[in-house]
């Protein structure tokens, strides 16, 4: 069940990253409103990676732990990109490093699941 929950927080985060990026130019409202959700979403993929600990660090504690920091660095990175998107700085080195964390999170996070819940 944690792990259904895991994974659509993450697809969420990817979403509303996305909706955010390309909504801005248009509503800021909008913009703001996708960030807040956002942060919803990073509360319980922490919440459902806490519970879901137990079960990869008995087999694989080094990659337990890699798997922990590559999940802050995405949410870091995401964050990143929101508020330099906001600032209208220069994103696309985060826009390349959050595409980057988050194909690198997700192979580690199926990688300690072993596959599932999607296989």
């Amino acid at each position: 069940m944690w792990s259904y929950i895991h994974l659509i927080s993450w697809v969420g985060i990817v979403i509303f990253t996305l909706v955010a990026l390309v909504i801005y130019k248009k509503s800021a409202k909008v913009f703001t409103i996708m960030q807040m959700c956002n942060r919803v979403f990073y509360i319980t993929v922490i919440l459902s990676g806490i519970m879901m600990m137990q079960y990869s660090f008995s087999e694989h504690i080094v990659v337990s732990i890699f798997k922990i920091l590559l999940g802050l660095a995405t949410i870091g990175v995401v964050e990143m990109l929101l508020i330099y998107r906001k600032k209208e700085k220069p994103s696309k080195l985060f826009f390349v490093l959050f595409i980057v964390c988050v194909i690198a999170t997700v192979s580690v996070g199926f990688y300690l699941s072993g596959g599932r819940p999607l296989f």
